[in-house]
């Protein structure tokens, strides 16, 4: 019953949403109020045991006035909380200092007191924490120097007051160790929400690193089976291929068959990156490089592929698109840029400069026909429309060859 009742009574003012710090301050602002109500209290009894009423009643008076401090945090005017707290008990020790004299050891009260205004405010709040340290500090010099003589009682007697001391003596020690208490508690409290706070984090993040494992290898095996998926259609590609004669046909089967590859090689690529989401565009070439070799295998030998690639990762928005220019690329090179030559060269750049590219082929063949730009081939409209996707110019430039260019900047993942 009593720690319910001491349990309600630290939380009077307390809203859910509130941090652990406002939560600290509020919770020891009611506790410290009712340990002052309570010594107040027993205070005026005692006063009244030794024959001085007038010092009793006000005393009792300023007990029941203490208790608006619990108003003050049930309205939510918490820092009026602390600070008229911390102000009324100086302003009352300093009084009844006074009234007593010094012998009554009224005085060691200003002792739990400053523990107070150390555990209820944050250092950082340097002039309140100045004003309450520097108001007992005050009060208590001004006494001094006064000689107790401000508000003393004829009441009192010196017997009386050496009563009064070993009562204060032992109710201000006691204040001070339930303080202590009331600190060392709420810190063990803090640290075993704290350590709850932490496993729980832990165990969040050994779910977040599970769920993360387990979608990396979701993502590996979806990147896998489109690879598997799009090779198997590469190879029907290739069926189809051994049953047709007709050469333009065949031809236009090869071209699908590689456009396929390459979206395929941009899977494996993925597939076997680190990280599943970028891929290393030189590996990626040397690979296509190698596939459409493959394709044509009579020009093989007699044409040499040059790259210059700088070590670029390109996102998979943005490597299909360029694997399958690059493909298109190739494929007219091998088909028309070395028709009647006996041998052929073939360069391939691709450099950054921040989060610009640039993406160059350029082969010292026959060069385009001069109505390129109105030839409503496949491959030309196939490198049109993936240039405007990247949102990136390009241009073709005829001398000594053909030399395709573009510029385009990569959009980084958010």
């Amino acid at each position: 019953m009593l720690k319910r009742f001491w349990k309600s009574l630290s939380v009077i003012g307390i809203m859910p949403s509130y941090d652990d710090k406002l939560f600290k301050r509020i919770s020891l602002t009611n506790q410290f109020c009712f340990i002052t109500f309570f010594i107040c209290l027993l205070s005026g009894i005692n006063n009244f045991v030794l024959g001085d009423p007038f010092s009793a009643i006000v005393i009792e008076f300023a007990a029941f006035l203490c208790l608006l401090i619990f108003w003050f945090n049930a309205s939510g005017y918490h820092r009026l909380a602390t600070s008229f707290l911390l102000f009324f008990c100086s302003t009352i020790i300093f009084y009844f200092d006074s009234y007593s004299g010094l012998y009554s050891g009224t005085f060691l009260y200003y002792f739990p007191l400053i523990l107070a205004v150390a555990f209820l405010h944050d250092f950082k709040e340097k002039k309140l924490l100045a004003f309450h340290l520097g108001l007992p500090m005050a009060y208590m010099m001004t006494n001094l120097i006064t000689h107790y003589g401000l508000f003393r009682s004829q009441v009192l007697t010196d017997d009386d007051r050496y009563a009064m001391f070993f009562f204060n003596l032992m109710f201000s020690a006691a204040a001070i160790g339930f303080f202590m208490y009331l600190t060392i508690s709420n810190n063990i409290r803090e640290s075993k929400v704290f350590e709850q706070r932490l496993n729980e984090r832990k165990a969040t993040e050994q779910a977040i690193k599970h769920a993360l494992s387990e979608k990396d290898i979701l993502l590996a095996e979806i990147h896998h089976r489109v690879k598997n998926n799009l090779a198997i259609i590469a190879s029907l590609f290739n069926l189809q291929i051994s049953t047709v004669e007709n050469e333009d046909a065949k031809n236009i089967l090869l071209e699908s068959k590689n456009r396929v590859k390459s979206m395929a090689l941009i899977h494996d690529r993925l597939y076997k990156s680190k990280n599943m989401s970028d891929v290393d565009f030189a590996q990626y070439t040397n690979e296509l490089i190698d596939e459409i070799q493959y394709s044509y295998p009579t020009l093989s030998t007699s044409v040499v592929v040059n790259t210059h690639i700088s070590n670029i990762r390109l996102n998979v928005n943005t490597a299909i698109p360029c694997g399958l220019i690059l493909n298109e690329l190739l494929t007219n090179c091998y088909k028309y840029a070395f028709v009647g030559r006996t041998h052929g060269i073939i360069d391939i750049e691709f450099t950054s400069i921040g989060r610009m590219l640039k993406f160059v082929v350029k082969d010292n063949g026959v060069g385009l026909k001069k109505d390129y730009r109105e030839s409503e081939s496949l491959g030309m409209v196939v490198i049109q429309s993936l240039s405007e996707q990247l949102d990136g110019d390009f241009k073709f430039t005829v001398d000594n060859g053909t030399k395709f260019e573009l510029k385009f900047e990569q959009v980084l993942p958010s």
